[in-house]
């Protein structure tokens, strides 16, 4: 320990903080930021409410916002004392941000239309049942989805990638920030845990060209809200066919 505490020292301050910081700010959210928490704490308060369900999830996305965007943000600045847009929070290269994801959620969008017609998919999303039956909820279920989503990315494609990549390099930055964000997959379908590898790395990849988390946000949140908007539709129409006149029913009875 005294061997490793001594050659702790001359390591690098900043990605020294941000790897035991990202640490403890996941720690902090898996305990006091999920919705296990909020059943323990506040469920004798809200139980009787006839949007607990809705209310619960808010809190889950709120606190996820704030402690993996806001909270690190406040350390950049306050101990690392750097600037935020090196960090990921800029536009960045915004002509190629937003031509990469114009064509991964096209083709996310064919994906989940066709996944989205198995019963199975459709019994798991949206995570909010309450969404699914009324679009007012639904709005709000999936607005306060993008809160959850910038924090979700920022913490990896933003503050972890950033905070490594002087001292390791851009590729080792992206591994890295890679294997918590599939870690955290882990529990889902098989097939989602294992893409969430490849994504894991192309968004990385992205937020290191384009200088931007936000596109990694774009992405991930849009990709989501397709399918929830599908889950939702199939559910109120009762179509779960794969053609364009599935496609024209389904936009009707939904």
């Amino acid at each position: 320990m005294r061997a490793f505490t001594a050659s702790a020292r001359s390591a690098p301050f900043t990605p020294a903080f941000v790897l035991v910081s990202a640490a403890v700010l996941t720690t902090v959210s898996f305990y006091y930021g999920g919705r296990a928490f909020f059943r323990q704490e506040f469920y004798g308060q809200y139980f009787t409410h006839p949007n607990y369900e809705l209310i619960e999830f808010l809190y889950w996305f709120a606190a996820t916002g704030f402690i993996y965007a806001v909270v690190p943000s406040v350390l950049i600045l306050l101990v690392l004392r750097e600037k935020l847009r090196d960090f990921g929070w800029s536009i960045g290269d915004w002509r190629l941000g937003l031509k990469v994801s114009v064509i991964f959620i096209l083709v996310m969008l064919v994906v989940t239309w066709f996944i989205s017609a198995d019963p199975a998919f459709q019994a798991r999303y949206p995570h909010c049942r309450m969404a699914a039956r009324d679009w007012t909820t639904f709005a709000i279920f999936e607005a306060f989805f993008l809160v959850y989503f910038i924090g979700w990315e920022y913490i990896w494609r933003g503050y972890v990638l950033f905070g490594l990549e002087k001292v390791v390099g851009a590729p080792l930055a992206v591994l890295v920030q890679t294997l918590p964000f599939v870690i955290l997959h882990n529990g889902k379908p098989a097939l989602e845990t294992f893409s969430a590898i490849l994504a894991g790395v192309a968004l990385g990849a992205l937020a290191v060209r384009t200088r931007s988390f936000w596109y990694g946000v774009l992405i991930h949140w849009t990709v989501m809200l397709s399918i929830d908007l599908f889950s939702t539709l199939r559910l109120r129409s009762g179509v779960n066919g794969l053609g364009f006149d599935a496609f024209v029913k389904l936009l009707g009875g939904g």
